[in-house]
């Protein structure tokens, strides 16, 4: 069977990782854990760190550990970061997404808001059917097969259908586990997925290219 979707990660994926918002996000984060919970920044960035191996996210990690967290508390706490400066609408992303002839969506372990937030500030929300968030997912992330399970329920799809790209090999390993095909950027080969792009530019290029294979088969 042919493709038929195009599931994106948001962060560091529609935007290269230079821009550096995921690290403002993930200082951010260490510094809730630290103020919430009575920790040094250091104690507060290893349990980060130990969460974050072990459950997809730290908010997962917390929230499996019993550590009493408000989850829009969370969200609004990590995510309060000026965009501007950090991230600039490039048409030719947009020309790109528009040009794949396949359904496009995406797929985040953020919440709903601070994925509208950075589609609107990169001009792309319109390429998107659909963003399912961590709300959507009652709070599974990725790495979980079940993540990925509910997505694609969600989405009518199957994973021989799906083409997933991501910019975190444990994401795109577990994915590839299920039978989707993986995408990887910014990242070196690896057996973590099908392909590795040095630039989301590059997917276009790459969709043509499997597109055109599955129909010389």
């Amino acid at each position: 069977m042919a493709f038929s979707l195009i599931l994106f990660d948001l962060d560091e994926t529609l935007y290269p990782r230079s821009a550096g918002l995921m690290a403002a996000i993930t200082e951010r984060i260490t510094q809730f854990i630290a103020s919430r919970f009575g920790m040094s920044i250091q104690q507060a960035d290893d349990l980060r760190q130990r969460l974050r191996a072990l459950h997809g996210t730290a908010l997962r990690g917390l929230m499996e550990e019993g550590y009493p967290v408000n989850i829009e508390d969370y969200f609004a706490y990590v995510h309060d970061i000026a965009l501007d400066g950090m991230l600039t609408a490039d048409p030719r992303l947009r020309a790109m997404l528009l040009n794949i002839p396949l359904r496009r969506a995406v797929l985040t372990n953020a919440d709903i808001a601070h994925a509208l937030r950075v589609l609107n500030h990169l001009n792309i929300q319109d390429c998107f059917e659909r963003v399912i968030d961590i709300h959507a997912l009652s709070y599974r992330n990725k790495p979980d097969p079940l993540a990925y399970r509910m997505a694609m329920e969600m989405l009518g799809v199957q994973p021989h259908e799906v083409i997933f790209v991501e910019d975190t090999p444990a994401n795109t390993r577990a994915a590839r586990a299920i039978g989707i095909t993986t995408v990887l950027i910014e990242c070196p080969p690896s057996d973590a997925a099908d392909y590795f792009l040095d630039s989301v530019l590059e997917v276009g290029p790459l969709v043509a290219e499997l597109l055109a294979d599955r129909r010389g088969r």
